[in-house]
């Protein structure tokens, strides 16, 4: 029988065991986006490894570093979507805090490439991305304004709507979550 106690500490060692928020797949991050995409009614979602905490302290909301952005929706091209990731792995193995926990997404990259020309197949929903299609992607506030050097993959124009009364601490309070298979996937 697991107690919360024995509960907390199993989710503490798979989230270690899992990977940092800020350069690789994050259990918790993971289950962040998927709420942040179910809030949205989105295909997509992402929260940059800024934002988050790496060590597991109780619900989903206490992996928050800033708990009041609230949430916009930002249309985007396939085309810039894919930008943003290559944004988000150009420094990998190295801790990025731009690297993007993604809801409805499957990213391979290749970790010898070069940056910016690391990704090498994006899944939306088990579908190839279409470099032409438009995407409406949930996000933190702060990111979908530009922050962390997002303005320079699109506009702060391209919200298209912000959550009413809802930031990421009240989305997340009381919630848990912890997504098991990575959704970025290094390849030769």
């Amino acid at each position: 029988m697991r107690t919360p106690f024995l509960a907390a500490i199993l989710l503490s060692l798979a989230c270690t065991a899992f990977g940092s928020p800020d350069n690789e797949s994050s259990g918790h991050g993971q289950a962040i986006a998927d709420e942040i995409r179910a809030a949205a009614g989105t295909t997509i979602a992402w929260i940059p490894g800024a934002m988050l905490e790496d060590e597991a302290k109780g619900d989903l909301s206490s992996y928050l570093k800033f708990g009041t952005d609230e949430i916009s929706v930002v249309k985007l091209t396939g085309e810039q979507i894919k930008t943003a990731l290559e944004r988000s792995i150009s420094l990998y193995p190295t801790p990025n805090p731009s690297f993007l926990q993604v809801s409805g997404l499957e990213i391979s990259f290749s970790k010898s490439a070069p940056a910016d020309s690391r990704i090498r197949t994006v899944l939306v929903d088990g579908a190839e991305l279409n470099p032409k299609a438009t995407y409406e992607v949930a996000m933190p506030i702060t990111i979908a304004r530009g922050g962390l050097g997002y303005f320079t993959v699109w506009k702060k124009t391209d919200i298209v709507r912000t959550l009413e009364n809802i930031t990421l601490e009240t989305l997340l309070k009381g919630k848990s979550g912890f997504v098991r298979t990575a959704r970025w996937k290094p390849v030769q």
